[in-house]
């Protein structure tokens, strides 16, 4: 008498599969991401598929969507990281300087940031279009966290500055709304970099630079330009 032998289904690979681990789901989705961004940077936003990121994820397009709904909602998620890792990138350089002078520090900031954009330019392209319209929905809120973090980074350098030439405090309060300024004109810098991209970001940060410390230099110095009295030459 023979005895049917089967052979046991075999499942594509995915969360408890043979032969891979179970993992949870803030690895998973970190893992989507990785790939994710990969995919968008070689390929660009609008040739990218979301076809193509599961397949190389190793996971089903229905598990992609269950995580992030939609190719903007991937997207918006691969930005976040980019934006925690450029942040992470700007602290630690302004950090290796940290012996420097202070023009030093913020000039080591100010290129990391033109650095980080370099390696994001897809991200920005779509975050920041040239024409001035921007995102909506998900994209929009990562382009609004994008524009705070920078200013936020700038804000924390040229405050670090200004403590270490004995500004007081009350002084201080002029840093925040000149970070915002310094953020617009960057952001303006960066579009012309867009739109010249044969210049190196080595200029554009010593553009960025100049149009900052030497203000801001005088500012430490207690050199304050105020308006003549009404009447006044």
């Amino acid at each position: 008498m023979s005895r049917r032998i089967t052979s046991p289904v075999r499942t594509p690979p995915g969360r408890g599969a043979p032969g891979r681990a179970r993992v949870s789901r803030a690895v998973r989705e970190r893992e989507m991401v990785a790939v994710a961004r990969r995919v968008f940077t070689e390929r660009g936003y609008a040739a990218a598929s979301m076809d193509e990121i599961a397949r190389a994820a190793q996971i089903t397009k229905p598990m992609l969507y269950a995580y992030f709904s939609s190719k903007e909602g991937l997207f918006a998620e691969c930005v976040r990281e980019a934006g925690i890792e450029l942040r992470a990138a700007v602290r630690a350089a302004a950090g290796s300087a940290a012996d420097l002078p202070p023009d030093r520090r913020l000039w080591a900031g100010l290129l990391a940031v033109f650095t980080g954009i370099e390696q994001t330019r897809e991200a920005w392209d779509l975050l920041y279009p040239l024409e001035g319209q921007g995102p909506g929905g998900a994209l929009g809120a990562r382009a609004a966290y994008g524009m705070s973090a920078m200013t936020e980074l700038v804000e924390e350098l040229m405050a670090e500055a200004a403590r270490a030439r004995g500004l007081t405090e009350e002084a201080l309060v002029h840093i925040a709304p000149l970070a915002e300024a310094l953020t617009g004109a960057v952001v303006a810098l960066i579009n012309w970099w867009r739109r010249n991209p044969h210049e190196p970001k080595e200029l554009h940060a010593a553009r960025a630079m100049n149009l900052t410390w030497r203000g801001l230099e005088q500012l430490l110095e207690g050199q304050v330009w105020v308006p003549p009295a009404a009447g006044g030459r």
